[in-house]
């Protein structure tokens, strides 16, 4: 019986891993998202994804992805899931591992209270990508039927020389642009947002986007600092 680091090795794609080192420069990943989604899930809940998942810190960015994916896919109640998940926080050193672990924690969806306790608290996090992970689960779970129009406020006040921080942030806000306008732009007629360029970040974004009307996008122009 292969562990789960040697499926891993066994699935690398050598172009891919050429085509994404241009994209993620900070590390290399050859392991391709859905397949690492697929190990994730079939070995989650087995002995080799218990025996996985307690050996950290791994040795690549695949193996650091295939177990952020596997967080999500995990059976335990919800306090082991949160402790797991704290375990690993220290160890993402990139924005995909960030981003892919975050976007496959379904499990937030159905504890939200207790999640957003948790997310202020990594959000006051030293380390760059636990606060990106602290934004990016705002920005995925909290825009929609759970937003709170203090969670503005809460990440306005960052200010932060993190490039991949602010990005987060001004993904954050130009998507709160879209789902929660009539709160959103009073944070850009206000200046609220501590960062310049995070603030100038966002209205580019959402001024990419199709989801906004010309008329928003010619008034959000205007509000460039």
């Amino acid at each position: 019986m292969n562990n789960i680091e040697e499926i891993i090795k066994q699935n690398i794609d050598l172009k891919y891993q050429k085509f994404s080192q241009k994209i993620i420069k900070e590390v290399k990943i050859g392991l391709r998202t859905p397949k690492a989604k697929e190990i994730a899930k079939k070995y989650a809940n087995t002995t080799q994804g218990y025996i996985f998942l307690n050996s950290l810190p791994h040795k690549s960015a695949d193996e650091n992805n295939v177990h952020g994916f596997m967080l999500g896919y995990i059976k335990n109640d919800l306090i082991e899931i949160i402790r797991k998940i704290e375990k690993f926080l220290p160890y993402i050193d990139n924005w995909a591992t960030c981003d892919y672990t975050v976007c496959n924690l379904k499990i937030i969806k159905n504890n939200t209270n207790i999640f957003k306790k948790k997310t202020k608290k990594w959000l006051k996090n030293k380390k760059c990508y636990i606060k990106r992970f602290a934004i990016v689960i705002y920005l995925s779970y909290f825009l929609d039927d759970y937003f709170e129009e203090n969670d503005l406020l809460l990440l306005s006040k960052i200010n932060n020389n993190n490039y991949y921080v602010n990005m987060a942030l001004a993904w954050y806000f130009s998507i709160a642009l879209v789902k929660q306008y009539k709160y959103a732009i009073d944070i850009f007629e206000k200046k609220t947002i501590s960062n310049i360029w995070v603030h100038n970040k966002a209205i580019q974004k959402a001024c990419e986007s199709y989801r906004v009307s010309k008329n928003i996008k010619q008034y959000l122009k205007s509000l460039k600092r």
